[in-house]
C-alpha cells in the first residue's frame, strides 16, 4: 500500500481470531481503527479490553449499523461475516476498499505464496506441505483456515507461506496472487450461503484470479468440475491470456498431458519446476498412513507442489511415508472389544462423509447428525449400501431430517446427542466392526467447533462404558 494509506481510517468487521488479528496488523502499519461485532458486548469482555489496551476506541458491538460503516477508507471483513450484508452497500457506493484478511496479509507479506482450497482434504494436504517444507529446511508458515491467521504471516520472517483458504475467505480476495494454487476437489457444501453450485465454484474458484503466466494453478483431473475449468483455463492461455499454468492430477487414471498421476504403486509427473526446469518422475509410491483413494489424492497434490518448488524428492517422499494425518481427519482413537473407532469430525459434508465411509472394507456403524447445514443426506444412500455401513445413528438437530431423508438406514435409532449416539454404536458394534464419527453437518447444536465434537468423541472413547 501506498505510504499515505497507512493512516487511513480502517474498520475491522468480526472479531474472531482473524479479525483480532487483522487489527494488530493494522496498527502495526499506522491505521486508524474501529471494530464492529454482531455479539454483545458481554460475550467481548477480554477481547475488548485487549483491543482498548492497544489504543482502540471506536467500538460497536450487538450488530452492524450504517451509520458505524460510513466514511470509512478500509473495511477488512472475518470470514464468517457475509459480503451479502446490506450494512457493506453504502461503504461500497462511497468507494471505500472491502477486503478479507488474507487479502490484507498478503499486501504486507513478502513471502512466496502457496495457497490451497477444496472441500476436503484442504487441512490434510496443508499440514502435510507444511511438514515436507520443514523437513527440506525452509522457512515456511504454515496457516490459514485451519487455525494460525494469515497475518501473522507478515511477522514471521518466512520465505514461503502455505495457506489453507475456505471459499469464505476468497469471497473477500482481490489482488491476491499465490505462485502456486491448488484446487483439491469442488462438491456441495455451505448451501446455507450460497445460492447454488455455481456460486460455490465461483467463491473457491477466485484463488486463481489474480494468476498470471508465470503461475501455477494444480487442479484435480478427477473432479468434473475442475477438469472442465482447467480445460478453459488451458484454451484461453493457449490464446494469448494472461492465465496460470494449468497442472493436473489424478489417481484414476494416467495423464496424456503434463501433470501427475498415481496409478496402483506408481507415480508419474511431467510437468516444469517454477524456475522452468523439466521434471520428469517415475517412483514406487511410499506406503502411507491414511486411508482412502482421497487421500491418496491429497498426498498427491501436495508431492507434485513440493517437486515443482524443486525440494528434494527423497526428502519429500519420506515425509510422505511419516505424515500420519491430524486430529478429526479419519483419526484412529482406539480399539476396545475388537471394534475400531475412528474420529472424522471435520467431515461437516456429505462428500467428506462419502470419503470417509469409504476408506473402509470392515462393517461400520456411522454416527451421522449435528448442526443441519441444508444438507441433501438422500444423496448418501448409493455409498451407504456400496460401503459396508451395517448402522446409522442419525444425532443432534439433524438426527430427524436424517431419518427422513434416510428411513431404510435409521429406522431404529436417534441419539439427542453425541454421547448417546456414541453409547448405542458401542452397544450394537461387534469384533471386527469399526465405529466412526463422520457427521455430515456442522457442530454448533451442541459444540463451539469441530474439534470440540472431536475432542469429546474421543474422550468419550476412551473412558468406554464407564
Amino acid at each position: 500500500m501506498p505510504e499515505t494509506e497507512r493512516e487511513q481510517r480502517a474498520l475491522v468487521v468480526g472479531l474472531g481470531i482473524s479479525g483480532v488479528a487483522a487489527v494488530r496488523l493494522l496498527l502495526a502499519q499506522g491505521f486508524q481503527v474501529a471494530v464492529s461485532d454482531r455479539r454483545p458486548k458481554a460475550e467481548l469482555e477480554e477481547i475488548l479490553a485487549d483491543l482498548v489496551r492497544a489504543g482502540i476506541s471506536e467500538i460497536e458491538t450487538a450488530g452492524h449499523s450504517e451509520a458505524f460503516f460510513d466514511n470509512r477508507d478500509l473495511i477488512v471483513v472475518s470470514p464468517g461475516v457475509p459480503l451479502a450484508l446490506p450494512v457493506f452497500i453504502r461503504p461500497h457506493e462511497q468507494g471505500c476498499e472491502i477486503i478479507g484478511e488474507v487479502e490484507l496479509a498478503a499486501r504486507f507479506s513478502a513471502a512466496e505464496l502457496l495457497a490451497l482450497t477444496g472441500t476436503n482434504g484442504k487441512t490434510t494436504t496443508v499440514s502435510l506441505l507444511g511438514e515436507i517444507f520443514t523437513a527440506a529446511e525452509k522457512n515456511v508458515f504454515v496457516g490459514g483456515n485451519l487455525g494460525r491467521p494469515a497475518v501473522e504471516m507478515v511477522d514471521s520472517g518466512c520465505e514461503t507461506a502455505i495457506l489453507e483458504l475456505s471459499s469464505f475467505q476468497l469471497e473477500s480476495v482481490s489482488t491476491f496472487k499465490p505462485r502456486v494454487a491448488i484446487i483439491l476437489n469442488l462438491t456441495p457444501d455451505h448451501q446455507d450461503r450460497y445460492v447454488d453450485s455455481d456460486a460455490y465454484l465461483a467463491a473457491k474458484t477466485r484463488i486463481s484470479q489474480a494468476q498470471g503466466r508465470d503461475d501455477v494453478l494444480i487442479l484435480n483431473y478427477d473432479d468434473a468440475n475442475l477438469r472442465a475449468f482447467g480445460a478453459e483455463l488451458k484454451s484461453r492461455r493457449q490464446a494469448g491470456e494472461n492465465l496460470p499454468e494449468i497442472l493436473f492430477f489424478s489417481v484414476t487414471e494416467t495423464l496424456a498431458e503434463n501433470g501427475a498421476s498415481w496409478i496402483t504403486d506408481r507415480i508419474e509427473i511431467k510437468a516444469e519446476t517454477l524456475n522452468g526446469q523439466p521434471l520428469l518422475v517415475e517412483l514406487k509410491a511410499p506406503a502411507i498412513k491414511l486411508p482412502g483413494s482421497h487421500n491418496r489424492s491429497n498426498y498427491l497434490a501436495a508431492l507434485l507442489t513440493a517437486l515443482i518448488c524443486e525440494l528434494d524428492s527423497e526428502t519429500v517422499l519420506k515425509s510422505m511415508a511419516n505424515f500420519a494425518g491430524i486430529s478429526h481427519r479419519l483419526e484412529f482413537v482406539g480399539s476396545r472389544n475388537g471394534v475400531d473407532y475412528y474420529n472424522d469430525s471435520k467431515a461437516t459434508n456429505i462428500d467428506a462423509v462419502i470419503k470417509a465411509v469409504s476408506s473402509f472394507e470392515k462393517p461400520l456403524l456411522l454416527l451421522l447428525g449435528g448442526y443441519d447445514k441444508g444438507a441433501d443426506f438422500s444423496l448418501l444412500t448409493e455409498h451407504l449400501q456400496n460401503n459396508n455401513v451395517r448402522q446409522l445413528i442419525p444425532f443432534g438437530q439433524a438426527a430427524t431430517e436424517i431419518k427422513r431423508q434416510l428411513p431404510q438406514y435409521a429406522q431404529d435409532f436417534q441419539a439427542a446427542n453425541l454421547e448417546s449416539a456414541l453409547r448405542q454404536a458401542e452397544t450394537l458394534a461387534e469384533p471386527g466392526e469399526v465405529v466412526i464419527l463422520a457427521p455430515g453437518c456442522a457442530s454448533f447444536d451442541e459444540f463451539v467447533n469441530y474439534e470440540a465434537r472431536g475432542d469429546r468423541f474421543r474422550e468419550l472413547v476412551k473412558r468406554g462404558g464407564e
